[in-house]
C-alpha cells in the first residue's frame, strides 16, 4: 500500500459502479503534505505496470510505479519530489499498452 491514500474502499464502490460524483477530487495528481511530495492516481484498467515521469525524478521510468487498487483499474503511488506546475506523464506497460507514454496531469 501507498502512503495515504486519497481513495477510500466507499469510493472504489463508487466508482465501479459508475456513481462517483467527485472522482477530481481522488484521481491525478495532488500535492501532500504528510508525507511531502505528490500523490497520483489514474485509471489504466488494461496495464499490467504504471508508473509516472517527470522533472522531478529525471524522467525514469523505474523510479515512481504505481500500485493496482483491487480489482477497479485504478493505479496510485506517491512521489517524494516534484514541484506544483511541472509536467509529467504516465507510463504505462503491459501486451495492451506496453510502451505507451500519455500525459498525465500537471502538479
Amino acid at each position: 500500500m501507498i502512503a495515504r491514500s486519497l481513495l477510500s474502499p466507499f469510493d472504489l464502490h463508487l466508482f465501479n459502479e459508475g456513481t462517483h460524483g467527485h472522482l477530481f477530487d481522488k484521481m491525478g495528481a495532488h500535492l501532500s503534505h504528510d508525507p511531502e511530495g505528490t500523490y497520483f492516481a489514474v485509471w489504466a484498467p488494461n496495464a499490467d505496470a504504471v508508473s509516472v515521469i517527470g522533472e522531478f525524478n529525471g524522467w525514469d521510468k523505474n523510479a515512481n510505479g504505481l500500485y493496482p487498487r483491487e480489482e477497479s483499474g485504478i493505479w496510485e503511488g506517491h512521489a517524494h519530489r516534484g514541484r506544483q506546475g511541472g509536467p509529467v506523464r504516465d507510463v504505462l506497460g503491459g501486451s495492451a499498452t506496453a510502451g505507451v507514454d500519455r500525459v498525465g496531469p500537471r502538479l
